[in-house]
C-alpha cells in the first residue's frame, strides 16, 4: 500500500505500508481520485497543526470497493463510492440528540486521523455513499463542499426570494451559490478575484460583486432595494474581512460563517454590528448526513463543479502540487490527484 504521509511541516513523503485488513464493519476501497484541499496545504505549509505523525493526507476520497467484511451490507465489490470524511462521538449530547452535524468531538480523516491520500484505504461502511454512473470520479470530490452548503442553507433557514450574500468566490463560495439558486434565493456573490466570479457568472450566478472595483456596501443596497440582504455567508477560506461582511445583512439577518473548524488564522471584526443589527450568527462546519442529498444535486447538475478542476496530477506529483499550490494559491481551485 502507498500512501503519501506528511511528518511534518514541510515533510511529506510516499511510504510504502503494509496491507491493512479488513474488519467485519469495514470495506477496503482503491482510490480513484483524491482532492488535494487546503487542510493538506495548511498542513504542509505548518499554518495547521499536525494532531498526529506521520499522517496520511486527503480528506475527499472517490474510491471502489474490492473488499467487503462480514458484516457489511449494502455495498459489494466493483461498487463505486464516496467517502464522508467526518466521524461523530456518538455520545455527547447533539449526536444522542440526533444531531451529528453539531458533535462536539467530531473528527476528520486526513486531519485528526489518517486520510484517504493513499493507493487503497480500509474504512467503516458507514462512511460510504453508492455513486450513480452519471456522476465522474473527478466531480464527486466536491460532494463534502456540496454537502457543506446544503447544511448552511438549511441552518440559514434560506426561504424563496430572499437574498445571500455570499463573501468568497473559492469553490466553495461557487458552490453555496448555486445550493442558493437551488432554494429559488437570491445569490450575490463578492470577491475580489475577477476570473472566480467570471467563473460565477458562466454558472449563472447572476449577481456578481468584486470589491476592487465596485463598493460591496453600495451594490448590494441597490440590489436590495435598500434593506439589505436577509441572509449572509461569509467562507471562512476567503480572504474577505468578516467584520465588514456582518454589515451586508439586514436588520435582524442571519449570518453564517462556513467552513471548516481547523482554519488558518483568526477572524476578527467589528462585532458591534451584530448588537446594533441584532443578528444572529451562527458558525457551520460539516455536511453531516447530507452526502445523499449532494449527490443527487451532482447528478441531476443542480450543481455544476467541472469548471472549479484546475488541474488533474498523477499520485506521484502530490507533493509537488501542494508546494507550487502553497506558493501560489491563486493558480489553483482544486487539483484532483488520480491514483
Amino acid at each position: 500500500m502507498k500512501a503519501w504521509r506528511l511528518h511534518e511541516a514541510g515533510k511529506l513523503t510516499q511510504d510504502e505500508l503494509p496491507v491493512q485488513s479488513v474488519g467485519e464493519e469495514c470495506v477496503k476501497l482503491k482510490t480513484l481520485a483524491c482532492g488535494i484541499s487546503l487542510s493538506d496545504v495548511w498542513m504542509y505549509e505548518g499554518k495547521l497543526p499536525l494532531s498526529s505523525a506521520p499522517l496520511i493526507i486527503g480528506r475527499q476520497c472517490v474510491g471502489l470497493v474490492t473488499e467487503t467484511g462480514a458484516s457489511v451490507t449494502g455495498l459489494t465489490r466493483g461498487d463505486r463510492v464516496a467517502a464522508d470524511p467526518y466521524v461523530f462521538c456518538k455520545t455527547c449530547a447533539s449526536c444522542k440528540n440526533n444531531r451529528p452535524d453539531e458533535c462536539e468531538k467530531m473528527l476528520c480523516y486526513g486531519v485528526d486521523d489518517n486520510g484517504f491520500m493513499s493507493d487503497f484505504s480500509v474504512v467503516p461502511a458507514s462512511m460510504l455513499y453508492k455513486l450513480p454512473d452519471r456522476i465522474k470520479d473527478n466531480d464527486a470530490v466536491f460532494i463534502e463542499h456540496i454537502a457543506l452548503s446544503i447544511n448552511a442553507a438549511s441552518k440559514l433557514a434560506l426561504e424563496k426570494g430572499e437574498h445571500i450574500v455570499i463573501v468568497g468566490a473559492d469553490a466553495l463560495g461557487i458552490i453555496m451559490a448555486q445550493v442558493a439558486l437551488y432554494y429559488q434565493a437570491v445569490p450575490i456573490l463578492v470577491d475580489t478575484d475577477a476570473d472566480m466570479l467570471r467563473i460565477a457568472e458562466n454558472l449563472g450566478i447572476y449577481y456578481t460583486v468584486n470589491s476592487v472595483e465596485t463598493d460591496p456596501m453600495k451594490k448590494i443596497f441597490a440590489i436590495t432595494g435598500g434593506k439589505m440582504a436577509e441572509t449572509v455567508a461569509f467562507i471562512a477560506t476567503s480572504r474577505m474581512a468578516f467584520g465588514r461582511s456582518l454589515e451586508y445583512a439586514a436588520q435582524c439577518g442571519r449570518v453564517a460563517l462556513v467552513g471548516w473548524s481547523k482554519m488558518n488564522g483568526d477572524i476578527s471584526g467589528a462585532f458591534s454590528t451584530v448588537l446594533k443589527r441584532q443578528l444572529k450568527v451562527m458558525g457551520v462546519n460539516n455536511g453531516a448526513r447530507l452526502f445523499s442529498s449532494a449527490i443527487n444535486m451532482l447528478a441531476t447538475r443542480t450543481v455544476d463543479v467541472s469548471p472549479l478542476i484546475s488541474c488533474e496530477i498523477a499520485f506521484g506529483e502530490v507533493e509537488n502540487s501542494i508546494r507550487a499550490h502553497a506558493e501560489n494559491r491563486n493558480r489553483f481551485v482544486k487539483a484532483v490527484v488520480k491514483p
